[in-house]
Parts: structure tokens; sequence; C-alpha cells
């Protein structure tokens, strides 16, 4: 995934430590809200990074990346106000989008891409929420 053309090296390699972080620890804290139960302060560090992937994905361009963290910040965000409980297809619908925003981060800067669609991904956090 190519991103915009006026993205300074500098910033493209800050966005990607960042994004690499936060990816893992999307990863690492979906597997323990899916393992244990739901804690105020697990729920706000998952929306936390979720959030913070949204805003600087937007920021520097990568529409996709936005477009699917901004589903998950909705689900998430639902979840943490208590609206919805934590579900297997709630958990579910976010382990698919963690692979999805792995792939595009992957895609970054990548010769060869990897496809994927992520309006299959948003429709399943959509429908999670519902």
């Amino acid at each position: 995934m190519a991103g915009p053309s006026d993205i300074s090296a500098d910033e493209l390699k800050v966005f990607m430590q960042e994004a690499e972080g936060l990816l893992e620890l999307l990863d690492e804290d979906i597997v323990r809200l899916e393992q244990q139960e739901e804690s105020d302060d697990l729920l706000q560090e998952i929306f936390r990074a979720a959030h913070t992937l949204k805003g600087s994905s937007g920021m520097l361009g990568f529409d996709q990346m936005a477009h699917l963290t901004h589903a998950m910040e909705d689900l998430l965000d639902r979840v943490r106000k208590k609206t919805l409980a934590v579900s297997p297809a709630i958990i579910d619908a976010l382990l698919m989008s963690l692979d999805g925003l792995k792939i595009l981060c992957d895609n970054i800067g990548a010769e060869e891409e990897t496809p994927v669609d992520v309006d299959p991904i948003v429709e399943a956090l959509n429908a999670a929420a519902a």
C-alpha cells in the first residue's frame, strides 16, 4: 500500500514503529479480553490503541486502515460504555480486524502487496455492534 507521496521517510518510519507497537498491544489485549472477564482498564487500553492507530493512519492518508480502525473504535466504544457485552462474535470481529490491519501495515512500502478487502471486515464489526 503505497501511501501518499508527500510523506517523508522519517514520518513513515515513525508511523510504522508506532503502528507495529499498537498492533502488538491490540493482539495481546484482545487475547486477554477473550480469556478473562472484561475490565474497564483493558477495554480502555484496547480502545485507545485503535483510536491512536485510526488518527495516525488517517492523518497520513492510509484510508483503508483508518476506515477499518474507525469501525473497530465504534464497536469498542459500545463495549467500553457497556451498551454491549463482550461476546464470541465481538472477539472474532476484533481478531479479523487485527489480521486485516497487519496485512495493511505489511503492505506499506512493500513491493508486492497482499490484497485485502476491508469492507467485509467492517461489515463484521458493524454486525457485532448491532
